[in-house]
């Protein structure tokens, strides 16, 4: 008789680096012979892959595990992983003894270790089944770093997950070519710090600019996107290759964080409003059609009115065409918590945030409005539920899970495909499409 296999159900909370860990934590498991499944209820091992980043996502995060933890049965096994267990896991694990195994961020073989079951001898982080959290056979994130050695004054990214440790070139082209031959149309590039690549290491490292390079001359993949660069080590030749490769998909994603010169130096990001708006307009004179997307943060300790309005006075003049804001979160550990600066009005920085997005919301629907009439090319994400669309889809300035969606309303076409389709209506975040190829 065949031995049952070990079922795992898998809930992930967090961002698109958390994820890869928890595909790199279920790979293993496969590898171990376990098999996933589609519920709870179901499972032999119910895994909860946790994200500490700020206060609102450990809330998310606790939420989850006591919400499994409530419905578990008596022979089921509960792990919690991540970020959150990784940072918090010892008062944690006092204070939710359902818990049956805790890891924190990946490490290969740790949880296999603590579960006593012996890994198979090729069941490493590059030799491993790959579990699709994302949900999209022909899209895959590719970590190529972990870590982050910049401190900047608000985040506890280096807290939780160390220092920047670039992955070799050879083992991020072997893992792409591997993820191509398993249908993959389209891989993100994850780091804390993308254009810090390779650069901790010395010339043993590498640059970005000779990672994509190898990955262009060594894999097919039509679309390879890259996410979260910082405003240092953005060269000319960087720059250059993603104007001339068509493969390399025109789109930028760099948090500034804000724009004042006195809120740059207390954030600790090691750079001026000169050099980041000088920065960004090249960007957008050497890449043709590039698109920008960012991120703000608001609220944080020291900010006055003034500093505010030079905010918004930067995004008036870059006009970014993807952005993001968040409110300050204090969190233990990091450097801000000991400096001595006035807080900020948790009204004023809401308000500081809305007016951010009300200024994005109306460039949105300006962007929209001129897109109807144009030909756009698109890649097919997912068969529409809508009985009026037939797909969903993006176009190269969107990024996976973040961005704007197309919606398909006739054409024929398959999942991770890519079409030219004609924009017949469009609304803030979202263009009616025909496809016309």
């Amino acid at each position: 008789m065949p031995t049952k296999k070990p079922k795992v159900f898998v809930v992930h909370l967090g961002c698109a680096k958390n994820q890869v860990d928890a595909e790199n934590l279920v790979g293993e498991m496969l590898h171990a012979g376990f098999v996933t499944c589609d519920s709870a209820a179901k499972a032999d091992y119910i895994l909860v892959n946790t994200c500490g980043f700020i206060e609102a996502a450990k809330e998310e995060s606790i939420n989850a595990i006591l919400a499994q933890a409530k419905t578990k049965k008596t022979k089921q096994k509960l792990i919690v992983s991540g970020c959150l267990s990784g940072r918090y896991g010892e008062e944690l694990m006092k204070e939710l003894p359902e818990v049956d195994y805790w890891v924190g961020t990946y490490k290969p073989g740790e949880l296999l270790k603590k579960m006593g079951i012996v890994a198979p001898q090729s069941c490493d982080a590059e030799n491993l089944p790959r579990m699709n959290l994302g949900g999209f056979p022909h899209h895959a994130y590719l970590k190529i770093a972990e870590g982050c050695n910049r401190r900047c004054a608000y985040c506890a990214i280096p807290l939780i997950r160390g220092k920047q440790d670039s992955r070799s070139i050879e083992d991020i082209v072997a893992e792409a070519k591997d993820l191509e031959a398993q249908g993959v149309k389209e891989i993100t590039l994850i780091a804390q710090d993308t254009t810090y690549f390779g650069r901790e290491k010395g010339k043993k490292g590498g640059t970005l600019t000779q990672l994509l390079r190898a990955l262009l001359d060594n894999t097919s993949i039509p679309w390879i996107r890259m996410l979260y660069w910082y405003p240092m080590f953005v060269d000319d030749e960087l720059l250059d290759l993603m104007a001339n490769e068509p493969r390399l998909v025109k789109y930028v994603d760099m948090p500034i964080q804000h724009a004042s010169d006195k809120m740059l130096k207390l954030m600790k990001r090691n750079y001026r409003k000169k050099e980041l708006v000088d920065l960004l307009h090249k960007i957008r004179e050497r890449i043709p059609g590039v698109t920008l997307r960012s991120t703000v943060l608001v609220g944080f300790p020291g900010e006055t009115h003034e500093d505010f309005e030079e905010l918004m006075e930067l995004l008036q003049d870059v006009q970014f065409d993807h952005l993001g804001g968040f409110v300050f979160s204090p969190e233990e550990g990091t450097p801000v918590m000991e400096m001595d600066l006035p807080a900020v009005d948790e009204s004023d920085a809401r308000a500081r945030l809305e007016a951010v997005t009300d200024f994005q919301e109306e460039l949105a629907a300006e962007y929209a409005e001129n897109m109807i009439g144009k030909t756009v090319r698109i890649i097919i994400d997912q068969v529409a539920e809508e009985s009026e669309y037939h797909f969903y889809g993006r176009t190269e300035g969107n990024s996976m899970e973040n961005d704007d969606i197309v919606k398909v309303i006739e054409g024929d076409g398959d999942v991770g495909e890519f079409h030219n389709a004609l924009v017949v209506d469009a609304e803030p975040h979202e263009l009616v499409v025909k496809i016309v190829d």
